[in-house]
């Protein structure tokens, strides 16, 4: 089964921060982003895409604020413009995944335990209603 090292974790974390800041009123990623969860949902994920991830992720924990700014930026053109070839292609994949991991982990009932304001799923009044089985 493939997980997250601590530094991959660290590394989520801090490219969070550029996709989720916060504002005044909602909190940054690195503040309440459920990231003690995230093994749980790549637990059945193909183990060699987790591994490549994690090596990502490990290398953005050591990057500079600013290659990261432009890293996000990268994936935001590339993910717009609809360009091919193996770099834009590369950027599109890796926004699509690391997106559906970070807003995952931040907008549903898994908040980091430690952060204690509002949650985002509170702040945006989502109260989903789930059916028994």
């Amino acid at each position: 089964m493939a997980s997250f090292s601590n530094r991959a974790i660290k590394g989520i974390k801090k490219i969070g921060d550029f996709f989720l800041p916060g504002n005044h009123e909602f909190p940054s990623y690195s503040e309440a982003g459920g990231t003690y969860k995230l093994n749980d949902m790549v637990q059945y994920a193909p183990e060699d895409d987790i591994k490549l991830l994690n090596i990502a992720l490990i290398i953005f924990s050591f990057l500079p604020k600013f290659v990261l700014k432009w890293l996000v930026g990268q994936m935001d053109k590339y993910s717009t413009n609809g360009a091919d070839g193996v770099i834009p292609t590369t950027f599109r994949q890796l926004d699509v995944g690391l997106r559906g991991l970070l807003y995952a982990t931040y907008y549903d009932e898994f908040t980091n335990p430690d952060y204690k304001g509002r949650t985002p799923k509170e702040l945006i009044d989502f109260n989903p209603i789930r059916v028994p089985k």
